[in-house]
């Protein structure tokens, strides 16, 4: 089973589950990945207060007047410091020229700084991770004689455990509510969906109970706008299936009507041949039975011949190929040429020799062209003349195919009749209405429509008949496809 049925055999919701879910999952990752680092900053931003505090409310108890470096610790706000950070605090006090040390010496020294600066960062004491506030400035006065004041460097550091702690209980309240947003989402289209396709489970329950020869039109009413194009897309296939239905429906009843009569004629005869017990009289029953048999016999051929050329109505486009007109007459012409001789009628054929192509299906069109002639011979009077021709049409991208007669031609109700079914006309004689079947013309024009085409009939200048087919050429390079054919 190939991927695309497998698509379509899926239910809506889990198609859509299936598109949205990793959606939504990346954005709840992408989201907590950026909530992460927005918390990371907060929260050293928030800790870093403390120690910025911690270090500024030490340099203020910092002192130079006994020649030395002094510090008077503020051990109230270390203990508060230190009850805040629920770790332990270390600090450091120097000189950046490493003489005086007061504090926990073994802490990491800090970053280059600059005068009046205050960094922080991150560093590991004894194997700990630490969080270090550092601040350098110069002394009052120099110490120890020097020509100028040194600098002084206060370090402030804490353990990270309190401050991990408020990142991940940020991260989980993130987490939780992020999920909650997914899930109420979730559900929200889960039910949006739901009422979306409520119209069309409704519509899809109407069409089940719909009776099979039921082909009425659809009520869109109700349903999605986007939904309506494919109600009328169904409804136009409604509309075709009924006027097929019609079509077939006519089309059985004209061949029983047809077929009904020389039946019942060949009934009778067979019953008079099996009564009589002259051997002549049956002999006569029988030899009048064969018009009857050839009769029934070319009405069921064109019978077939109809039924193909309407269902060539349905053929898809990729289904034509280029035919070469001039080669097709001239097979047509040799198909009828013993019947011509028959009645001393000359065959003439006005084509050019290169390839002249048009679209189409060449059995149908062969089909068409057949009938053409053959009526052309019937109505022909002996020693008369038959003209197959192809051209190019006036108009652009069509071609025309014409059979041209000396027989009597058509008045003008018949002209205005030609190509309906079983359309002999009332004024054709006995005989005439014997041999034909009134199918041939509507062959004719049912495989002109089929191919996008039409044919027409009318009177010559002087005496005959000229019945045309209008074919469309193709587009592209016909001889091309015709080799390639």
């Amino acid at each position: 089973m190939s991927a695309t049925a497998r698509n379509t055999s899926r239910p809506l919701w889990l198609t859509l589950a299936l598109w949205t879910l990793p959606g939504l999952v990346f954005l709840l990752a992408a989201g907590l990945w950026l909530s992460a680092a927005s918390l990371h900053d907060l929260s050293d931003s928030a800790y870093d207060r403390s120690l910025a505090g911690a270090i500024r409310a030490i340099d203020l108890n910092v002192s130079t007047e006994s020649g030395g470096v002094g510090v008077e610790l503020p051990y109230p706000l270390f203990e508060s410091f230190q009850a805040t950070a629920s770790g332990e605090v270390y600090y450091r006090i120097a000189t950046d020229d490493g003489l005086v040390q007061i504090g926990d010496a073994l802490l990491p020294p800090p970053p280059p700084l600059a005068v009046g600066e205050m960094r922080f960062y991150d560093a590991t004491y004894f194997d700990r991770p630490i969080r270090v506030a550092a601040f350098k400035r110069p002394l009052d006065r120099p110490l120890y004689g020097a020509a100028s004041a040194q600098n002084i460097v206060i370090e402030v550091a804490e353990t990270t455990g309190s401050r991990e702690a408020f990142r991940r209980d940020l991260i989980r309240r993130a987490i939780s509510r992020d999920a909650l947003a997914v899930l109420v989402a979730a559900t929200l289209l889960a039910l949006g969906v739901r009422f979306a396709l409520a119209p069309l489970s409704a519509l899809k329950d109407r069409l089940d109970r719909r009776e099979p020869d039921d082909r009425s039109r659809l009520d869109g009413a109700g349903l999605p706008r986007e939904v309506r194009p494919l109600v009328g897309a169904m409804n136009d296939l409604l509309q075709r299936h009924r006027e097929r239905g019609e079509a077939q429906r006519r089309f059985i009843d004209d061949a029983s009507h047809q077929l009904k009569t020389p039946i019942a004629v060949l009934r009778s005869q067979v019953d008079f041949a099996i009564r009589s017990a002259d051997p002549e009289a049956t002999r006569r029953t029988l030899e009048a039975m064969r018009p009857v048999i050839d009769r029934a016999g070319r009405t069921t051929t064109q019978l077939l011949a109809l039924a193909r050329a309407e269902n060539a109505l349905l053929l898809e486009p990729s289904q034509e190929a280029a035919v070469d007109l001039p080669r097709l007459l001239r097979e047509v012409a040799r198909l009828h040429l013993a019947e011509a001789r028959r009645g001393r009628i000359d065959l003439e054929i006005d084509a050019p020799e290169e390839p002249l192509l048009a679209n189409g299906s060449e059995p149908l069109l062969f089909e068409a062209l057949s009938n053409l002639l053959d009526n052309a011979l019937r109505a022909s009077p002996r020693g008369g003349r038959v003209v197959l021709s192809a051209a190019p049409s006036r108009d652009a991208g069509w071609l025309d195919v014409e059979v041209r007669d000396e027989g009597p031609g058509m008045d003008k109700n018949r002209l205005a009749r030609a190509g309906e079914r079983f359309a002999t006309g009332p004024d054709a004689i006995a005989g005439e209405a014997a041999a034909r079947t009134g199918l041939g013309l509507a062959i004719v024009a049912t495989i002109a429509r089929a191919h996008g085409g039409e044919m027409r009939l009318r009177n010559g200048v002087e005496k005959g008949l000229v019945a045309s087919l209008r074919l469309s050429a193709p587009l592209g390079d016909g001889a091309a496809q015709l080799k390639a054919g």
